[in-house]
């Protein structure tokens, strides 16, 4: 009797082990094995014609129009995130806000993609004009016409349309931090548009200096509009760094 009892005394006892085992494997403190990066996204303004100290006096005779840009904003209505992985990315952040181009690092928001090496990373930015009037893009400057003499211009679009960009292939760690910067170019913004051509353009008052307007905001033909939207395609650029 006394061997039956330490017998049972034993499964009891690997019972419990067995269940206290169990117990510990379910404890919510345990942590999950996949989780999330964050990633805080800027924009900036990028180009040899930002904020010149001086005018370029080969604005006048060069086949590329040479803007001073003085001011520059966008709006972000939403921007996507596509890639190939184990864990594939497809997702859409809403971000609805006016960018000034201009401020440093303007902070535009953060999101969290789950953790994991991504290919083939296709990201877009969908701009459009805003409910409280933000145009999807406003850029101001000024250039030497061809007599030398010093011109504004007006870059500005109420249309909505998309920007598509590629990015490199990148790893996201669980709780690691980055950065993802969108650079805008603004100096691509116009190209193929020669100083001479831009003063086709239309225009506000024959005196000078002379406000040459590029900006479609209803269903009228406006010259040089399509081009410069096609040319947004290769104004902006992002890459991702590790913080």
């Amino acid at each position: 009797m006394m061997f039956i009892s330490l017998k049972n005394s034993c499964v009891v006892l690997l019972a419990v082990l067995l269940f206290s085992s169990c117990k510990k494997s379910e404890n919510p403190s345990v942590k999950p094995a996949f989780g999330y990066g964050d990633i805080s996204y800027f924009a900036k303004a990028s180009g040899t014609g930002i904020k010149a100290t001086a005018m370029k006096t080969n604005s006048i005779l060069s086949d590329q129009v040479d803007v001073d840009w003085a001011s520059a904003s966008i709006y972000i209505e939403k921007l996507s995130f596509v890639g190939k992985s184990n864990n594939q990315i497809d997702t859409t952040i809403s971000v609805e806000r006016k960018i000034d181009l201009f401020s440093a690092d303007a902070l535009a928001g953060i999101i969290q993609l789950p953790a994991g090496s991504y290919q083939d990373v296709k990201v877009k930015l969908f701009l459009r004009k805003s409910p409280k009037s933000d145009l999807a893009f406003y850029l101001k400057g000024t250039f030497l016409n061809t007599y030398g003499q010093q011109d504004s211009l007006l870059v500005a679009s109420s249309y909505p349309f998309e920007v598509n960009l590629s990015l490199a292939d990148i790893t996201i760690n669980t709780s690691d931090k980055y950065k993802a910067v969108f650079s805008f170019d603004l100096d691509k913004g116009l190209t193929g548009i020669s100083t001479a051509a831009l003063q086709t353009a239309r225009s506000h008052g024959s005196y000078n200096p002379t406000n040459y307007v590029i900006w479609k905001g209803g269903s009228q033909d406006v010259p040089f509009y399509d081009q410069v939207v096609a040319n947004w395609q290769n104004v902006a650029s992002v890459t991702i760094t590790k913080e």
